[in-house]
């Protein structure tokens, strides 16, 4: 294979990923759609509180750091990549970013531990 391809696959990768993501959040936001229909249906009294709370997605304080280890992964899965098959070169191009991306979410992780709840 060419190793042109090398960093078009992975920009494929990143761009399949985000998109499943999306697919995967619009199809919750459409599920609390379905739910707040029905119950409006059924002639449910629907609490605002409770409506704003559904509508609302409350990140965990540990997203971040999810992310940033999952991010960090995935950089470092490219770059033994590129050990293994000998282009370490077209392989740490393509490492560097997801790695940076992940210690940019660890800091904001480690940023926001700080500040007062």
């Amino acid at each position: 294979m060419d190793s042109n391809f090398i960093p078009v696959i992975g920009v494929i990768c990143i761009v399949v990923m985000l998109i499943t993501f999306s697919i995967i959040n619009s199809r919750n936001q459409a599920e609390v759609q379905r739910t707040l229909r029905a119950a409006l249906e059924r002639g449910v009294a629907l609490d605002p509180a409770l409506v704003a709370q559904m509508n609302t997605s409350r990140p965990s304080p540990n997203n971040d750091l999810r992310r940033g280890l999952v991010i960090i992964a995935i950089g470092l899965a490219a770059a033994l990549a590129g050990v293994i098959t000998g282009a370490m070169m077209e392989f740490s191009t393509v490492a560097v970013f997801p790695l940076f991306m992940g210690l940019a979410f660890l800091l904001m992780w480690k940023i926001d531990q700080r500040r007062p709840i």
